[in-house]
Protein backbone atom coordinates (compact mmCIF):
# COMPACT_ATOMS: atom_id res chain seq x y z
CA UNK A 1 0.00 0.00 0.00
CA UNK A 2 1.49 3.39 -1.01
CA UNK A 3 1.23 6.50 1.07
CA UNK A 4 -1.05 9.12 -0.06
CA UNK A 5 1.28 11.89 -1.16
CA UNK A 6 1.07 15.91 -2.21
CA UNK A 7 3.48 18.17 -3.38
CA UNK A 8 3.68 22.21 -4.66
CA UNK A 9 6.02 22.75 -7.50
CA UNK A 10 6.32 27.02 -7.98
CA UNK A 11 7.11 27.95 -11.36
CA UNK A 12 5.17 24.61 -12.50
CA UNK A 13 3.05 26.13 -15.65
CA UNK A 14 5.45 25.48 -18.16
CA UNK A 15 9.07 24.43 -19.35
CA UNK A 16 10.80 22.26 -17.19
CA UNK A 17 8.30 22.83 -13.70
CA UNK A 18 5.74 21.55 -16.01
CA UNK A 19 7.86 18.15 -16.47
CA UNK A 20 7.95 18.07 -13.01
CA UNK A 21 4.54 18.37 -11.91
CA UNK A 22 3.91 15.82 -14.30
CA UNK A 23 6.31 13.25 -13.24
CA UNK A 24 5.04 14.02 -9.72
CA UNK A 25 1.79 13.75 -10.54
CA UNK A 26 2.30 10.02 -11.13
CA UNK A 27 3.53 9.43 -7.45
CA UNK A 28 0.23 12.18 -5.63
CA UNK A 29 -1.12 15.48 -5.73
CA UNK A 30 0.56 18.38 -7.38
CA UNK A 31 -0.60 21.65 -6.85
CA UNK A 32 0.94 24.10 -9.33
CA UNK A 33 1.72 27.85 -8.13
CA UNK A 34 2.78 30.23 -10.87
CA UNK A 35 2.41 33.84 -11.96
CA UNK A 36 1.03 32.55 -15.03
CA UNK A 37 -3.06 33.26 -15.64
CA UNK A 38 -3.25 29.85 -16.67
CA UNK A 39 -1.33 26.63 -17.54
CA UNK A 40 -1.09 24.79 -21.01
CA UNK A 41 -3.98 22.01 -21.45
CA UNK A 42 -2.41 18.72 -20.70
CA UNK A 43 -0.83 19.92 -17.31
CA UNK A 44 -4.73 21.74 -16.26
CA UNK A 45 -6.37 18.60 -17.42
CA UNK A 46 -4.43 15.69 -15.39
CA UNK A 47 -6.70 14.81 -12.95
CA UNK A 48 -4.26 15.17 -10.12
CA UNK A 49 -3.05 18.57 -10.78
CA UNK A 50 -4.79 21.48 -9.50
CA UNK A 51 -3.49 25.54 -10.30
CA UNK A 52 -3.43 28.20 -8.29
CA UNK A 53 -2.18 31.88 -9.42
CA UNK A 54 0.44 33.45 -7.47
CA UNK A 55 3.94 34.59 -6.89
CA UNK A 56 5.81 31.74 -4.25
CA UNK A 57 7.08 34.61 -2.79
CA UNK A 58 3.91 36.18 -1.38
CA UNK A 59 3.78 34.15 2.34
CA UNK A 60 -0.13 34.09 1.96
CA UNK A 61 0.09 32.44 -1.58
CA UNK A 62 2.52 29.69 -0.66
CA UNK A 63 0.82 29.23 2.33
CA UNK A 64 -2.39 28.54 -0.10
CA UNK A 65 -1.08 26.53 -2.12
CA UNK A 66 0.44 24.30 1.01
CA UNK A 67 -3.14 24.38 2.30
CA UNK A 68 -4.86 22.81 -0.70
CA UNK A 69 -2.02 20.35 -1.43
CA UNK A 70 -2.25 19.40 2.34
CA UNK A 71 -6.53 18.61 1.61
CA UNK A 72 -5.73 16.26 -1.23
CA UNK A 73 -3.02 14.17 0.85
CA UNK A 74 -0.28 14.79 3.42
CA UNK A 75 2.18 17.47 2.04
CA UNK A 76 5.41 15.74 0.99
CA UNK A 77 7.34 18.10 -0.98
CA UNK A 78 8.15 21.48 -2.50
CA UNK A 79 9.51 22.18 -5.53
CA UNK A 80 11.09 25.12 -6.15
CA UNK A 81 11.14 25.83 -9.57
CA UNK A 82 10.34 30.18 -9.66
CA UNK A 83 12.97 31.67 -11.15
CA UNK A 84 13.60 35.31 -12.26
CA UNK A 85 15.98 35.98 -15.22
CA UNK A 86 17.27 39.33 -16.75
CA UNK A 87 21.34 40.37 -17.84
CA UNK A 88 22.86 42.35 -15.83
CA UNK A 89 26.21 43.95 -16.87
CA UNK A 90 28.10 44.03 -13.63
CA UNK A 91 30.55 47.08 -14.90
CA UNK A 92 27.25 49.02 -15.40
CA UNK A 93 24.08 47.83 -13.58
CA UNK A 94 23.44 49.59 -10.18
CA UNK A 95 23.40 47.39 -7.06
CA UNK A 96 19.06 47.29 -6.73
CA UNK A 97 19.34 45.88 -10.39
CA UNK A 98 21.56 42.75 -9.79
CA UNK A 99 20.65 42.24 -6.78
CA UNK A 100 16.44 42.03 -7.46
CA UNK A 101 16.70 38.83 -9.13
CA UNK A 102 18.43 37.23 -6.99
CA UNK A 103 16.07 38.01 -3.85
CA UNK A 104 13.52 37.50 -6.18
CA UNK A 105 14.69 33.95 -6.61
CA UNK A 106 16.07 32.97 -3.21
CA UNK A 107 12.55 34.52 -1.49
CA UNK A 108 10.31 31.91 -2.22
CA UNK A 109 12.66 29.14 -0.28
Amino acid sequence: MSLARSYVVTGGAQGVGKAIAHALARDGHVVVLDVAETVDADLAAHERVKFLAGDAADPDRASAAAALAESAAPLFGWVNNAAVFRDADLRTATAPHVLEPIAANLAPT
